[in-house]
Formats: C-alpha cells, sequence, structure tokens
C-alpha cells in the first residue's frame, strides 16, 4: 500500500470574508523530488557573501514576505508548484470557507472549535486512494486562538477513512488492515518546504477572492504573482475554472472548491 503525506495550510487573516484552507498531497516516493526541486532554486537564487562564499536563498517562502526583490523567486516557485501538478508528483485542492454564510457558521463553529471540523474536510473529501496517510498541517492557532483538537481530528478521520477505504480493499492483500490514519503532527512551516509551497500559491487564491488586489494599498508584487498564479491556472488548459462570486477550480489534480455542509453535525 502507498503512503501518501498531506502537507496542510490556511489563511491567517482577520476581518475577511474568505477564509482559505490549502493542502498538497505526495506520494512518500515523490517527496525527494520536491525537496531537491526546491533546494535547486534556492541555490539559483543565492548570494556570495562578503567572505566570498555561495550562500543560498534561505528566506521562508511565504505569501506575507512577497517583494519586488524576490518577485522572480516566487515566479519560479509557482513554476515548479505547476511543473509538479502536471506531472502528477503532487495534487492539491484549495478549500474557500466563506464566513458570511450562516450553514457554514453553524456546521463549523469556528469561533468554538477553531479549524477542526474544516481539516476534516479538506483531509477526507481529497484524499481518494486507500493509502497509509502522514498529515502534517502547520503549527498553528486559528484566528480566535483557539487550538486545534488533534486527537479527536486523529480520531474522526481514521473512523471515516476505515469506512472509506475499506470496502476497496481485497482482504487477502492486505490482512489485519487496522487503519490508514499513520499520523497527524503539526509542523512548523519555517522548517517544511511543503507548506511554504501551499502558503504563496494559496495565498494569491485569497488575494484576489477577498479583494485585497483593489485596496490603494495592495502590493504591486503580490498583485502580480497573483496574476501570474492564475494565468497558470488558465492557460495550462487542464483545469476547468468557473465560478461568479467565488472560484471553482476542477481537475484531477489542482481544485478550488467553496465548502458548502451537507449535515451540520458531521463529522460524527
Amino acid at each position: 500500500m502507498k503512503t501518501i503525506r498531506i502537507y496542510s495550510d490556511e489563511s491567517r487573516h482577520k476581518n475577511e470574508r474568505f477564509l482559505l484552507l490549502g493542502g498538497l498531497w505526495v506520494e512518500e516516493e515523490n517527496v525527494p523530488v520536491v525537496e531537491d526541486g526546491i533546494r535547486e532554486l534556492r541555490k539559483k537564487h543565492g548570494y556570495v557573501n562578503s567572505a566570498g562564499k555561495k550562500v543560498d536563498f534561505l528566506g521562508e517562502f511565504k505569501w506575507t514576505k512577497i517583494s519586488s526583490k524576490y518577485l522572480l523567486v516566487y515566479k519560479e516557485l509557482t513554476d515548479l508548484f505547476f511543473e509538479w501538478i502536471n506531472q502528477d508528483t503532487i495534487r492539491s485542492c484549495i478549500m474557500l470557507i466563506d464566513t458570511q454564510d450562516s450553514t457554514v457558521v453553524e456546521h463549523s463553529n469556528i469561533k468554538k472549535e477553531g479549524y477542526f471540523k474544516l481539516l476534516y474536510q479538506l483531509y477526507f473529501h481529497n484524499s481518494h486512494i486507500p493509502a497509509i496517510y502522514k498529515i502534517y498541517p502547520d503549527r498553528i492557532t486559528n484566528p480566535t486562538q483557539q487550538r486545534v483538537n488533534f486527537e479527536t481530528l486523529d480520531k474522526c478521520l481514521e473512523a471515516a477513512f476505515l469506512k472509506k477505504f475499506t470496502p476497496l480493499l481485497n482482504p487477502a492483500d492486505h490482512p489485519g488492515i487496522k487503519g490508514f490514519v499513520n499520523n497527524i503532527t503539526p509542523t512548523d512551516s519555517k522548517t517544511s518546504q511543503f507548506i511554504q509551497l501551499i502558503d504563496v500559491i494559496m495565498g494569491g487564491i485569497g488575494y484576489y477572492q477577498n479583494g485585497f488586489f483593489k485596496e490603494v494599498k495592495a502590493k504591486t508584487a503580490k498583485v502580480e504573482l497573483m496574476k501570474y498564479i492564475f494565468d497558470k491556472i488558465v492557460l495550462s488548459g487542464a483545469f476547468k475554472f468557473t465560478g461568479k462570486s467565488y472560484m471553482v477550480v476542477k481537475s484531477t489534480k489542482f481544485n478550488i472548491w467553496l465548502f458548502r455542509p451537507r449535515n451540520k453535525k458531521s463529522p460524527q
């Protein structure tokens, strides 16, 4: 059975209409491909210090840190992301959460329970095959400073995966299968290239979705990178791009979807 890693991040802005949760799904055998690619990008954009020593680009890739000085680096990071998407090295999903939707507020109870239910929805609906899943969410707190209950999330997700994936397996090929969630390990984004990668792509989506690009104080570099990301989505020809008041992108490799609860009581 394959081992798949899930890395996830979330938007942290306050007083915005749309919150965003983004995830990357990468088979464990492809992890070095991404790590090596980003390592080469950092080496390419390094510098020579006063001692004459070559130093790699060491800054954390993060939407909030984008500037004109490093715009080229971020564009090349975006190129790598969509190259890996097209090559099936990674899959990605970005979930929009409308904080003005009363059904979302009622279901998710964001102010009380943080992102627990929303992370569940992200992981469950975008994990499609029986596999051993290693999950690495960003080690954060939500905007109301309520910590995610990862122990509860682990139990609920494991139960859902067992119900979802067990019927798809031949018991003879997988005797004694007890679960599909190997671990949920909160991870510092500063040490994870994968979380940094989804942060940048999700940042561009959120910058558009929340209308930040229209503001007088909008940073030129962020607006340019946002447009660059959308060009990659639209011009690739691989994605169905729809939506009026919000974006929808549909494909087997890269999705943007608006979360709408079907049952306010789920997950059980």
